[in-house]
């Protein structure tokens, strides 16, 4: 059996010519970023964090209107069911007591980091290779990658259900995350 033995100078100027080719301080980064905002302008990233980590909503007391339609001779159109304010004629002002809401933890981002952090070594290194061992540029690559994973979790969370029954109601349908869509298409990445 024959071993091929390399001077350590050969080795040295290797590796240096490796990290001069992979580049110095670059830094990925997958989430959330100042500039993905509601259209009321409330930040993604307080919205996602919320969802993450979970959290209370204190509301306090307030007053609300409640609209319905009445026929003619006086009685309430749909069983009396409450209506969209341009299809009634008929309105009422309630109280609404003080209450807490109470938002269940949904860690999307955890999940991401534990189902997928044992690939992203191996993908880093394809990436690495792909590009001519350009960090920028791998890390571009692997920046989408995972920046789609995230996304794969919050489309999970939405598949599974268990939104509150009132949520339900509110939104039409059970999907965890998902209402609009805005939050899991404002998952972005960013090289530095």
């Amino acid at each position: 059996m024959a071993v091929k033995l390399f001077k350590l100078d050969t080795v040295r100027r290797a590796l240096t010519t490796l990290v001069d080719k992979v580049g110095g301080q670059t830094e990925l980064q997958v989430g959330f970023f100042e500039d993905a905002t509601y259209p009321d302008g409330t930040p993604v990233a307080y919205i996602a964090a919320v969802q993450e980590f979970g959290g209370t909503v204190e509301v306090p007391e307030h007053q609300t209107e409640i609209y319905r339609s009445i026929r003619k001779d006086g009685t309430f159109n749909k069983k009396g069911k409450f209506v969209r304010r341009s299809k009634s004629n008929f309105a009422t002002t309630h109280t609404v007591p003080a209450h807490v809401i109470t938002i269940p933890a949904r860690p999307f981002m955890r999940d991401t980091i534990a189902h997928n952090k044992d690939e992203w070594g191996a993908e880093m290194g394809a990436a690495l290779k792909a590009s001519g061992y350009n960090a920028h540029n791998a890390l571009n690559i692997v920046g989408e990658k995972i920046a789609d994973q995230m996304k794969a979790e919050i489309k999970a969370f939405g598949e599974a259900g268990g939104n509150a029954p009132s949520t339900i109601r509110k939104k039409g349908f059970d999907a965890p995350l998902v209402d609009t869509g805005h939050m899991r298409d404002s998952v972005s990445y960013e090289v530095k």
